[in-house]
């Protein structure tokens, strides 16, 4: 029902008027009981506004206050008839109308303001009263243009402060989804890296124990792998938590970054590692090259941890619409990768892919064994030949 409740510039509006009638009721009123009627009058329609015009939020109480508000201007008008200084209350109760109220609603009210007005300037002057009830009619109407005005701008101001609170809301949401999803990159970042890194290390050091007896010459050079494997995952966890850069970010083409890669696993696992790429393969965005290399990354760290495997495949492939990355091996199959189906690793594949537009699929390799097929769309920007 209501428009605008307890506008700020209307509350001042009538607080100030109050004060010079009050003023006006001091100086003109001919005598001292007039004048004491006439500021307690004044002081009364102010302490209504005050204290009656917030509460205004239903037809009964509108009611209720505009008739208090008309009866205390009557009372004023006629105290110090025939003149029109207090006539100023009627044009106040008209703006607050408009203020207030729907379109129709705030023209029936000034429309009642208007003929009580105009009724009690004809009783007190007569006919020489027709002029100044065509001067109310006026007055009133520029009364209403100016409150509607006066509404829209309140209005307005309002909406205003309610979008900066939406968009520092939405902002804070957005600050708290972006730590989140710099957090959930940090993960995939520690595992996908440290965790490759350290599954090297634990294998060859297994190996190493287990040699120490039989063959020291052989375990020392284990030893001596796994210690290359700490110093790089050492060097990437420092990368990750200072730079959160990638260990490609090189700008090394992928197929020689999944061949390096490739040929590091087989020597450090014994798992023989056979890469392919097809012919004419297009460099990519950083973007791109990293989740594509940490698929790779993490399906051979699953592959010597799960496969029981004594051979492993990397295929990167292209056509015109998607890349992808075909690893297998010839393991034990999905029986045993399934059980670390929803590992963090797998989860940080799928959260990669997704992010790119692509999928992973996990599959039974023809022959036996583990295929994991990693798909994403060729980036839109970013690709060099």
């Amino acid at each position: 029902m209501l428009q605008v409740r307890n506008p700020r510039p209307l509350n001042l509006t009538v607080y100030l008027i109050v004060a010079i009638m009050v003023g006006i009721s001091f100086i003109s009123l001919p005598n001292e009981p007039a004048k004491a009627i006439a500021i307690a009058l004044c002081v009364a329609f102010g302490l209504v506004h005050a204290f009656g015009f917030r509460l205004v939020n239903t037809p009964r109480r509108l009611a209720v206050y505009f008739v208090a508000q008309i009866i205390i201007a009557l009372a004023l008008m006629i105290l110090d008839s025939p003149s029109d200084v207090f006539n100023l209350f009627f044009y106040i109760l008209g703006l607050e109308a408009v203020m207030i109220l729907p379109s129709r609603a705030a023209i029936a009210w000034i429309i009642v303001i208007y003929l009580i007005d105009s009724l009690t300037a004809l009783w007190s002057r007569g006919t020489s009263g027709i002029i100044a009830v065509l001067f109310y009619g006026a007055a009133f109407m520029l009364t209403a243009v100016f409150g509607y005005a006066l509404r829209q701008a309140e209005i307005a101001r309002r909406k205003n402060e309610e979008l900066l609170e939406e968009l520092k809301s939405t902002q804070s949401q957005l600050q708290e989804m972006a730590v989140a999803e710099e957090r959930a990159r940090m993960a995939r970042e520690m595992h996908d890296s440290l965790g490759h890194r350290l599954t090297v290390s634990i294998v060859q050091l297994e190996g190493a124990q287990r040699l120490i007896p039989s063959d020291p010459e052989r375990a020392a050079r284990m030893i001596g792998t796994m210690r290359d494997e700490m110093k790089e995952a050492l060097s990437e966890l420092r990368r990750t938590v200072t730079a959160l850069r990638a260990p490609i970010a090189d700008d090394r083409p992928l197929d020689i970054a999944l061949s390096d890669l490739s040929q590091r696993f087989q020597q450090n696992t014994g798992i023989s590692t056979h890469f392919s790429v097809s012919p004419g393969f297009l460099r990519l965005t950083e973007t791109h090259r990293l989740a594509l290399y940490r698929a790779a990354q993490e399906a051979l760290t699953n592959i010597q941890r799960h496969a029981g495997a004594d051979n492993a495949w990397l295929q990167l492939n292209a056509d015109d619409q998607k890349i992808t990355l075909v690893m297998e091996d010839d393991g034990r199959g999905m029986d045993e990768y399934s059980e670390n189906s929803t590992g963090s690793g797998l989860l940080g594949l799928r959260e990669r892919a997704t992010q790119l537009g692509g999928e992973i699929r996990l599959a039974e390799r023809p022959g036996g064994g583990t295929q994991l097929i990693f798909t994403v769309p060729w980036p839109k920007q970013g690709i060099s030949p």
